[in-house]
């Protein structure tokens, strides 16, 4: 970096281009975000929100959460930010979305560590990309969800 003399910046200040300018942000977010969507009892953890999927995709986790859900299920979508260096964080977010009145957690991609009814997916556009990944994830679910 090569530093402007006294004389360049009473100049530059003069004519009225600044020499220094305090940047708000240096384009680094500290904190990340997941959607959590809640269809009936069940709660999905994805990175965006459904809409900013491909509409493959979206068909793709319609038909998933139908399996477990009704197919005209009552629908929650919301974000919450944590700080991804804390895992406790995330743990207690999923915590108190799920509360007593889910029947449980499947994540898309995301880690997460919790003791409920919980299905660690990979995420929807792995799923496409390799349609092998349906297979297991089913196997999960029937036994996770469907044959309690």
């Amino acid at each position: 970096m090569k530093m402007i003399s006294s004389k360049s910046k009473v100049i530059l200040a003069k004519i009225g281009i600044p020499t220094y300018v305090k940047r708000d942000n240096l384009g680094q977010n500290f904190l990340k975000t997941i959607i959590l969507h809640k269809r009936d009892k069940m709660l999905a953890v994805l990175e965006l929100p459904l809409g900013k999927h491909t509409k493959e995709e979206q068909d793709l986790f319609i038909s998933i959460m139908n399996t477990m859900t009704c197919q005209k299920p009552l629908i929650e979508e919301f974000s919450k930010s944590f700080n991804p260096k804390d895992t406790k964080e995330l743990s207690s977010i999923i915590q108190m979305a799920s509360n007593n009145k889910t029947n449980g957690i499947i994540s898309f991609g995301i880690p997460i560590n919790t003791t409920n009814k919980f299905i660690q997916a990979p995420s929807l556009s792995s799923i496409i990309d390799n349609p092998d990944l349906k297979k297991p994830l089913w196997e999960k679910i029937k036994k996770t969800f469907i044959n309690k």
